[in-house]
């Protein structure tokens, strides 16, 4: 049975190991650098990070379940943070959201500990008609678009570092299904589909690359073009900016 903490020293190595992936995180960095609120001192933090964050953004705080690794700050649940009230400017996450079995609650828990206009940044997997089945396909983590999502639930019980929920439809219907209600706590800035076959052709932590480092930019450049073409067809990926009321 998978747990968090595991897979990410899994995919730590992975990374470490598979430098496709490196081309394709760093980019997803600078997306999620571009879109930070810059008018605070207050510090950065993200949230289940696997350290490599610092590379593009290196005052960022990085935090995951566990401090056990050398490239993690602090050990953090993002179900009970233990920041201070509106202490952050930022709060990142990648691939993070879609395992949030209490989406709203978690994210209540970041709006109190946000600055005012500060913002959380999530870099998330988007269920385009064609990447929607390569990941239902080969992806170990379900769709779940048929998972029945409590939105305003609070969980009973704190979920431990042990316990592991996946989803990866959360976020398409969290923000482009609009099925989660914000609007007393965040104003969603931005929300950008875009087609990733990068990423999917890159065989991800699961499967060896099917295209070559040297092509990369190749591919990302048909990318812009798919995306361009059809975002509900090709999207495999999307960035949410939510801005704190």
């Amino acid at each position: 049975m998978n747990d968090h903490i595991s897979l990410d020293n899994k995919n730590r190595e992975i990374y470490k190991k598979k430098k496709i992936l490196q081309l394709i995180y760093n980019n997803y960095f600078k997306l999620i650098k571009k879109n930070l609120f810059e008018n605070s001192k207050l510090p950065i933090l993200e949230i289940g990070s696997s350290g490599y964050i610092k590379e593009t953004i290196p005052e960022c705080i990085t935090s995951n379940l566990t401090n056990d690794n050398q490239m993690i700050d602090l050990e953090e649940n993002i179900f009970k943070l233990n920041q201070k009230d509106k202490s952050l400017s930022n709060v990142i996450m990648v691939d993070i959201f879609h395992h949030l079995k209490y989406p709203k609650f978690a994210l209540k828990n970041i709006h109190r500990v946000l600055c005012n206009n500060g913002r959380v940044i999530m870099v998330e997997p988007a269920m385009g008609l064609i990447p929607r089945i390569i990941y239902k396909i080969f992806h170990h983590e379900p769709n779940g678009f048929d998972f029945k999502i409590e939105w305003d639930e609070k969980p009973k019980k704190i979920p431990g570092k042990s316990e592991y929920f996946a989803a990866q439809s959360i976020p398409w219907r969290a923000f482009i299904k609009k099925e989660l209600k914000l609007d007393e706590m965040f104003e969603i800035k931005k929300i950008q589909c875009f087609s990733d076959f990068s990423f999917l052709a890159s065989g991800g932590y699961s499967y060896i690359s099917f295209y070559p480092k040297i092509l990369f930019n190749m591919v990302k450049f048909l990318d812009r073009f798919l995306t361009i073409l059809s975002k509900n067809i090709f999207s495999a990926r999307m960035l949410v900016v939510l801005e704190k009321k």
